[in-house]
């Protein structure tokens, strides 16, 4: 008996201990919390009854007592005390013990900490998911782009991707990211290049956000969002460069070479704010543009060729662009 009495006491001490391992409130503070559980008892679903009650039953278990001090009072009169084994009488300030029927209000103090600590707990499991999903995801962004601009590019080329897929009809090749060899000798990057019996397109993509300004013969165009102003160059210029290594990876001939035509293409982000060629236009107005060259130029031969020469040059895009990015940046000492 002794025995199980212990294992029985023991039992008790330990869920005794779980169950008021919460932080108590005060009586004051948990008789607040049940006028508002009955306040809101009409509304079981409300914010306001969910949290009261909660917090009720995880820190109102065994509410802390609100102390009792004794109060001197200085204006009460003083009393003679007579004992015949003392022969003066001495005065002394009555000693009252506060009592419910005499007790002022006490002042009450709210743990806020713990109160916010409650309000929050539930919560914590998913802003610790978000922080990891967050930190992740940087991550792979640093991984992935060297840079913020790196980034908008490559998302204004895979829109681009998503319009010609959509919209072109059968019959229409497409390529993206083909590294080239110039008549020069060194690489350039097309960003998409479209091979069709009704010509060749190379589009340039550009992702700039603001207002831009520019012409087919100036060096460099301008783009402004509100008060800041970046010159770039001209994208016409730049895709020039595209066509020509194009023209000399085909091995066209100078009557061929007319059917390559550059296009230029911006995001929605952008506003053309100066008059520029019909090859100039928006990532959506591409397809349609492609499609207003309705004139066949090249026969079926013509375009197995020139597949077979793009092929091969896709299939080697990996170590094409390690070279040209070698290339651009330099070798490493």
């Amino acid at each position: 008996m002794r025995v199980l009495s212990s294992v029985i006491l023991l039992l008790c001490a330990v869920f005794s201990q779980n169950t008021f391992a919460q932080q108590q409130y005060t009586e004051a503070t948990c008789l607040l919390l049940q006028q508002q559980i009955d306040r809101f008892a009409a509304q079981p679903e409300s914010r306001h009854y969910r949290q009261a009650l909660r917090d009720f039953n995880q820190h109102c278990q065994n509410p802390i007592a609100a102390p009792a001090k004794p109060l001197v009072l200085s204006n009460v009169p003083t009393k003679t005390i007579a004992s015949s084994t003392v022969a003066s009488s001495a005065t002394e300030p009555v000693v009252l013990t506060a009592t419910p029927e005499n007790t002022a209000a006490v002042p009450f103090k709210l743990d806020m900490g713990a109160m916010m600590f409650s309000l929050f707990q539930p919560h914590i499991p998913y802003i610790v998911i978000f922080l990891v999903a967050l930190i992740l995801f940087r991550l792979v962004f640093w991984l992935l782009f060297a840079n913020q601009a790196q980034f908008l590019g490559a998302m204004a080329e895979w829109q681009l991707h998503r319009v010609l897929l959509q919209r072109l009809p059968e019959g229409y090749q497409h390529y993206r990211n083909l590294v080239l060899q110039t008549a020069q000798g060194d690489l350039t990057e097309i960003d998409h290049l479209v091979l069709s019996r009704f010509g060749i397109f190379v589009v340039e993509v550009k992702n700039y956000r603001g207002w831009i300004f520019g012409s087919e013969q100036q060096d460099y165009w301008t783009v402004q969002h509100f008060r800041r102003k970046h010159r770039f160059q001209n994208p016409l210029r730049q895709n020039y460069k595209h066509t020509e290594a194009v023209k000399f990876a085909l091995g066209l001939t100078s009557q061929d070479c007319r059917q390559v035509h550059s296009v230029v293409a911006f995001s929605e982000r952008a506003k053309l704010k100066t008059p520029l060629p019909a090859h100039v236009c928006y990532i959506r107005r591409v397809a349609d543009y492609i499609q207003q060259f309705s004139q066949p130029c090249f026969n079926d031969e013509q375009l197995r060729q020139f597949a077979a020469k793009l092929n091969v040059t896709a299939s080697a895009k990996s170590a094409m662009r390690k070279a040209h990015k070698q290339q651009v940046t330099g070798p490493h000492r």
